[in-house]
């Protein structure tokens, strides 16, 4: 398993996480999760094109679209 730095660099690299605190917080509270999720949607031929907290400490969004429909999917940490 990666350290949190490193899973930090790699929200902001694959999803686009700029503000480098939002990037730990994510691999904070979702460790690897919201990684493999794009990951997955991905090779479904999703494309994501943006994220964002909608709560700033519980909730990650992804906003991916496939063909002309678009989706948002939630990650909340419990």
């Amino acid at each position: 398993m990666s350290d949190v730095f490193e899973l930090a660099r790699r929200y902001h690299d694959e999803l686009g996480i700029k503000e480098p605190s939002l990037a730990t917080m994510a691999a904070e509270f979702f460790d690897d999760l919201g990684l493999k999720m794009a990951d997955f949607l991905r090779k479904e031929g999703y494309n994501i094109v943006g994220t964002k907290f909608i709560d700033y400490d519980k909730s990650l969004v992804m906003d991916v679209t496939k063909g002309d429909k678009g989706f948002e999917i939630t990650l909340r940490k419990s």
